[in-house]
């Protein structure tokens, strides 16, 4: 930190970012500089005004999951059967196999 209580970026970690955020647009396909939030977040001027966003953003994920919520209830008691389902067959093939092996 400098001595006025803000964080400045060296060089290097200027060029760590920047080529973490190409590596991530060539492996995934997504170009995060072409996001919408990416212009909101770059016409910021302020930390409150990146604050503001954040928040808006942590609202809208909360709004999200909340919403879909229904839809993970519903699958809850499915995944459960599968999964005790599979745990039983992997007892049976485990048996089938060890009797596979002593003939």
């Amino acid at each position: 930190m400098s001595s006025t209580g803000q964080a400045t970026l060296s060089t290097d970690n200027v060029n760590l970012i920047i080529n973490a955020l190409a590596d991530y647009a060539k492996e995934t396909g997504i170009d995060l500089s072409r996001n919408p939030f990416a212009a909101k977040l770059e016409q910021s001027r302020s930390p409150d005004g990146v604050l503001q966003l954040l928040e808006e953003r942590e609202k809208a994920f909360k709004e999200y999951r909340s919403d879909n919520r229904r839809l993970i209830n519903c699958l809850n008691p499915a995944v459960k059967v599968l999964h005790r389902f599979s745990g039983i067959l992997s007892e049976v093939a485990s048996k089938v196999s060890r009797t596979f092996h002593l003939l």
